[in-house]
């Protein structure tokens, strides 16, 4: 009996061997690993880095998952938009993810050029960052492209053609199934800006930049009311969709063409910015609009793919919230209010799982749309917290991935603008036919 037993242990050590020793089948099985895991198992031994790190194994990690439709969420960076506050948060939403990456490289880039650097989407596991430098002249955003699994970034090359063009911002695709695997958008406005006063076109341009390339390229042009805005957009349903408060503009990734539509009813009621939240979650388009920036009663609308009409999917009362949580009530001279921000709409597998997820003073709670019941998600830090109340949040799901973001920089190099540097009539310099990495490396 013991001699049988020996004999099956040799030959599960052996055929351990034959797996660990055979590179192409030890491939195959890790690519069905997550990245996450991978990430760690590159430590193993020289053999695992070797196979782990490499590009085409990256990539093919990348194809993997997404054809087995194996890319789950782990959770939501955020921060706040309305503060110089650089430091990015976040919040796990899976058992076996106790933290998402740091994202170091934002704070090291903000220290080495001196200029604020933001977050301003996320899809399929990569980030969208811009750069903001401000004279006196010009404001000029510059954009990059983050991977804070592997703490990895691109930079793009400088949209400007003409002297003070207005960047409003930049949106980023990424499908991991098929080539070019990512693109991004630029929306501009044309003509030029002096001293905070406009000249020329107030038309709007779509530029197209794909990795590998050295430039952008101009691909259609359209008007659209001054409260869109360019800078969050949001991808669903093969389109960029962005949002203001009386239209809606979405660009489809493949056609290349813009379509301009009405936003649903706004709610009744004298406070102007209406939207609260618009995010995509799961392949559902989920939008919040609100009577007053403190209302406790809302409605969560879903947009219909087929229709394009907006209906309301969950109808929201916050008041067992708020008597769950009193500190969430703050006694103000223009009367209560109620501290709170939404970070996402988060669709479960089952109906009854779907929960809003809230900033309240000190803690990320999830409040379930259908028990209307509620869960601390985690504890917040002080500092962090205070700068939530009462405020915008920005936040962005993520997911684990492995594309290897820097290898587009070491195909070509792309950034063969040459720096020009400018000088306004204070003595201060502004940069035109630059790149982040251009400033990254100054």
């Amino acid at each position: 009996m013991e001699e049988s037993h020996i004999h099956k242990r040799l030959a599960v050590i052996s055929g351990v061997n034959v797996i660990a020793g055979n590179i192409d089948l030890l491939s195959e099985i890790l690519l069905r690993l997550p990245a996450r895991s991978l990430i760690r198992f590159s430590l193993t031994c020289k053999l695992w880095f070797y196979i782990i790190t490499g590009t085409q194994f990256r990539l093919s990690h990348c194809r993997t998952l997404a054809l087995s439709n194996a890319l789950p969420y782990s959770g939501v960076y955020f921060y706040n938009s309305l503060t110089n506050l650089q430091k990015i948060d976040s919040v796990p939403l899976t058992g076996n993810v106790t933290n998402l990456p740091p994202v170091p490289l934002l704070d090291q880039m903000a220290a080495k050029t001196g200029y604020p650097v933001k977050v301003t989407q996320s899809c399929n596991g990569l980030l969208m960052c811009v750069i903001s430098s401000r004279t006196e002249v010009s404001d000029l955003k510059l954009g990059f492209v983050c991977n804070p699994a592997k703490n990895e970034y691109h930079p793009l090359p400088s949209p400007y053609d003409k002297n003070y063009e207005v960047v409003y911002g930049y949106n980023l695709i990424f499908d991991p199934s098929e080539p070019p695997y990512y693109k991004v958008f630029c929306i501009k406005r044309l003509g030029t800006t002096f001293r905070g006063f406009s000249f020329g076109s107030t038309d709007l341009e779509v530029s197209v930049y794909v990795p590998g390339t050295e430039s952008w390229r101009s691909c259609c042009r359209f008007y659209v009311d001054y409260t869109t805005r360019f800078d969050c957009g949001v991808f669903w349903n093969g389109a960029i969709h962005w949002i203001g408060e009386y239209s809606s503009v979405h660009f489809d990734a493949k056609s290349e063409e813009v379509v301009i539509k009405n936003m649903p009813p706004r709610p009744q009621g004298d406070f102007t910015e209406k939207i609260r939240y618009f995010g995509e979650w799961g392949g559902h388009l989920h939008l919040i609009q609100v009577q007053t920036r403190y209302a406790k009663r809302f409605n969560v609308l879903e947009l219909d793919k087929d229709t394009w009409k907006w209906s309301a999917k969950y109808h929201v009362h916050l008041a067992r919230l708020i008597s769950a949580f009193p500190e969430m009530i703050k006694q103000t001279p223009y009367g209560i209010h109620y501290a709170f921000s939404i970070l996402s709409v988060i669709r479960g597998e089952n109906e009854e799982d779907s929960v809003l997820l809230l900033t309240i003073p000190g803690k990320v709670v999830a409040y379930n749309l259908v028990r209307k019941t509620t869960k601390v998600v985690r504890e917040l830090p002080g500092e962090v917290a205070n700068t939530l109340h009462f405020n915008h949040v920005s936040a962005y799901k993520y997911t684990e991935s492995l594309f290897p973001v820097r290898e587009w920089s070491n195909t070509k190099k792309w950034c063969s603008y040459q720096r020009l540097a400018r000088t306004s009539p204070s003595g201060k310099g502004y940069l035109f036919g630059t790149s982040s990495e251009d400033l990254f490396e100054k």
